[in-house]
């Protein structure tokens, strides 16, 4: 008896760019902080990474200084120093398991315009009310739950589940020091940048790739259709025939449309 060979032929998928790209310079910078930091030259840089806060703030934002509005965008690849890492890890990982799936629903392009308006909306908040800087990707976090309970939304269903990651997401930020305010910004950047969902239509989405899935399949073949597709495609066209049309009024023509089939 022969033995069947198992050929494990897999390839490496970059399947989600934006989230994947997004954490790769998160990792990157995180190692670059920690290297400065052990140098005693971190103070500059972390400057970059962290939002403007108000007039009162330690980095208060500045219409003339053009790095006020990098920091208003180059915060959430930032972290803390000193015990921010296990907060960075925990919020790479949550947008590690949401935002692949996120990003195939749809579109790494509409998903980078959510990101990047949720970052910016919450900094911007943040430069006029807070004191103290927004560092990390709390806002996309938030984004990101937002975006996976649309999708009960869109059920008319209401999960218990979102509650209850809600729920431990503002603990989390609590028991990490965060103000009353900067998690009611945090939120509102992610509720707003999630916001754009609603202007996609993953639906129209799918049927177009199954429609176009079906046409590259009869592409495959040859041109020839299997059996199903040929009584599919027969009774379309059956519907669709003149001569099932009812005769109106106002109709004067008095031909007889028998029809053809094309196989």
């Amino acid at each position: 008896m022969a033995k069947k060979k198992f050929n494990l032929n897999l390839k490496v998928a970059y399947d989600a760019p934006v989230t994947l790209t997004f954490v790769i310079v998160c990792a990157v910078i995180f190692l670059l902080n920690t290297l400065l930091l052990k140098s005693g030259k971190a103070a500059g840089f972390e400057k970059i990474f962290a939002s403007p806060t108000n007039q009162a703030g330690f980095l208060p934002f500045i219409p003339s200084a053009p790095v006020s509005y990098v920091r208003l965008l180059f915060y959430i690849f930032g972290n803390e120093a000193g015990g921010g890492a296990s907060i960075l890890f925990t919020n790479l990982i949550l947008i590690m398991l949401l935002g692949p799936a996120m990003e195939e629903r749809y579109g790494s392009a509409i998903i980078g315009i959510m990101i990047f308006v949720a970052a910016l909306f919450s900094g911007v908040l943040n430069s006029c009310f807070c004191e103290s800087s927004l560092i990390g990707a709390v806002p996309l976090v938030s984004m990101m739950i937002f975006l996976n309970a649309f999708m009960s939304f869109s059920k008319k269903k209401f999960p218990l589940s979102f509650a209850a990651v809600m729920l431990f997401f503002v603990l989390l930020q609590i028991f990490s020091g965060a103000g009353a305010v900067q998690i009611i910004i945090c939120i509102a950047g992610g509720l707003c940048g999630s916001l754009f969902a609603f202007l996609t239509s993953p639906k129209m989405k799918a049927d177009k790739k199954n429609n176009s899935s079906v046409t590259e399949t009869s592409k495959k073949r040859g041109g020839l259709l299997s059996r199903a597709e040929k009584i599919a495609y027969a009774e379309e066209l059956d519907r669709n025939s003149p001569r099932n049309k009812k005769p109106s009024d106002d109709d004067d023509d008095e031909t007889t449309v028998v029809g053809t089939l094309k196989f």
